[in-house]
């Protein structure tokens, strides 16, 4: 959702086993900014070469310490996924906060939405509120359902203490900054 066509610039926030990069990289982004925060995770994609990746901005440091400088530094992003960890909803809404001012109108910003995995219902009132949030932003959310169940074998998840997720169906948030030209959707339709 946050690659497009090639040359976009991009980051990804939470580098973990490097998924997300690995998929962004096969889309042949300008820029592609990874934000780590966790010294053995930084330390290990360093040993994996990716700070030496052409186009590649290895970013040591919590968001909330590094996104300061490159609002600093004037940095405009077509794309930003989001998937930390150990960070509280109120921290999510302080991230969403700087997005409009480091995005391009048009641009699509997604995250790991893990909120509430295990149980349904506060899971969708979670989902709601990222929505009606964004809106007042100037995004325009909305949720792909992706099928799990039948894409995951029961294994996957054997001898796993602490799942990160519980449901059949996961709901892939894609939210849409409105271009200058266009105002964002109502957040109610």
């Amino acid at each position: 959702l946050i690659c497009g066509p090639g040359g976009r610039d991009v980051m990804n926030v939470g580098f973990g086993l490097g998924l997300v990069d690995e998929y962004i990289q096969g889309h042949a982004p300008r820029t592609h900014i990874i934000i780590e925060a966790h010294p053995d995770v930084y330390a290990h994609a360093m040993s994996k070469g990716w700070g030496e990746k052409p186009g590649v901005r290895l970013m040591f440091g919590r968001w909330q310490d590094v996104l300061p400088q490159l609002l600093a530094d004037g940095v405009k992003l077509d794309g930003v996924f989001w998937d930390t960890y150990a960070e509280y909803y109120a921290d999510m809404r302080g991230f969403h906060d700087a997005l409009p001012q480091l995005m391009r109108p048009g641009g699509i910003y997604s995250f790991f939405n893990g909120l509430a995995p295990d149980n349904i219902f506060f899971h969708m009132v979670y989902s709601r509120l990222v929505q009606v949030e964004l809106a007042k932003l100037g995004f325009t959310t909305r949720y792909h359902p992706v099928k799990i169940k039948e894409a995951l074998a029961p294994e996957v998840w054997e001898g796993v203490r602490n799942k990160y997720w519980h449901f059949d169906t996961y709901f892939l948030p894609e939210c849409s900054l409105a271009s200058l030209s266009q105002p964002s959707a109502d957040a109610t339709k």
